[in-house]
């Protein structure tokens, strides 16, 4: 096992203590005593996420990266099972098929992956208090604040008056973070603000704001959940928020994206469950799973969006228009989050 310090390759009878032999640096994490990762396995993680200290991450983007890596058995599992299937060809004419068969069908089952991440959060909790124990919190890290509510916005009293020419709407806090600690609102001109009204010390004045411009686009980013995909559909249909007021673009994560995330899906949240916005199919995933926009690296996740935002002028005739009622102005992106983005999607300023 490596050391990530002075990158020494040591044998395990020579970091029994727990210490590397030639830094003498102590190791997070040893395997050989069940731990599920090590310490270079976990720095690469973190590295992943923060595309190498370029961009601001949560330790929720840590424990998807690491999720995902552990679904890299199923690869094996495919090999097996394909083994097994010609092994069956070969079954009646040789024994030998018989036991490739055997052997195939058996380990592949053995090894089959489920669609949801097998590795739990409070697993990952463990792993990450003993990473920042041992190694300190890593570049990059947002920490959120568990502080009161914020006092009112107290700045230049025009500001109200003026506007912004789009909003990203989202439905956790922690979104919200994401965008604004990545300078996100300052580069697009955008505000950014979560349902529930964070961030508590702008909301109010930020919302006001959003209705001074009458040419407003909003996007809707989210996770997969019923929260989630009724929340463009809410915010297009709700007097309160942007009917006859915005067009809204549903831009977050639904159903139909998790085929390619599979082994980070979660378990269902069905605290808000409902149907506006939703189809029967994308329900009965629902009422089984979620997926997180977390799952996603947040670099990502901001040239998607960005690549979105500068697609404007053709957003509207290549966008699914839903008809849901007059007044209400809602597209669907057809595929925001079904592609890599490239570093040419990331503008001037981007990260790549």
């Amino acid at each position: 096992m490596k050391c990530i310090r002075c990158h020494g390759d040591c044998k395990y009878p020579e970091r029994s203590d727990g210490r590397c032999p030639y830094c003498k640096g102590e190791f997070a994490f040893e395997p050989r005593t069940g731990a599920p990762i090590t310490d270079t396995g976990f720095k690469t993680a973190i590295d992943a996420v923060s595309s190498m200290g370029t961009v601001r991450f949560l330790p929720d983007h840590v424990y998807y990266e690491i999720a995902r890596r552990k679904r890299s058995r199923g690869v094996a599992r495919n090999a097996l099972y394909g083994l097994g299937a010609a092994g069956l060809l070969l079954a009646l004419a040789n024994p030998i098929g018989l036991l490739l068969a055997s052997f195939g069908a058996v380990t592949g089952t053995l090894l089959w992956p489920t669609s949801e991440a097998k590795l739990s959060r409070l697993a990952f909790d463990e792993l990450w208090k003993r990473w920042i124990k041992v190694h300190g919190e890593p570049a990059g890290l947002i920490k959120r604040s568990q502080r009161a509510p914020a006092t009112p916005y107290r700045g230049p009293t025009d500001i109200p008056s003026y506007s912004f020419d789009r909003a990203v709407i989202c439905d956790r806090p922690q979104t919200v973070d994401v965008l604004l600690a990545n300078n996100f609102h300052f580069e697009n001109n955008c505000a950014v603000l979560s349902v529930d009204g964070y961030p508590p010390h702008a909301f109010d004045t930020v919302r006001q704001m959003l209705t001074n411009n009458p040419r407003l686009v909003v996007y809707v980013l989210h996770d997969a959940t019923y929260t989630g995909c009724n929340l463009a559909y809410r915010l297009a249909s709700d007097p309160k928020w942007f009917r006859g007021r915005a067009r809204v673009v549903e831009v977050g994560l639904r159903p139909a994206h998790a085929r390619k995330l599979r082994g980070v899906w979660q378990p269902p949240d069905l605290t808000t469950a409902g149907s506006g916005g939703t189809t029967e199919l994308e329900r009965r995933w629902l009422e089984r799973h979620s997926l997180e926009l977390a799952s996603i690296r947040p670099e990502q996740v901001v040239k998607r969006l960005y690549a979105v935002i500068v697609a404007e002028a053709a957003l509207v005739h290549a966008s699914q228009y839903v008809d849901v009622e007059p007044g209400v102005d809602y597209y669907v992106h057809p595929g925001s989050f079904q592609r890599e983005a490239k570093a040419a999607d990331g503008g001037v300023d981007s990260f790549g």
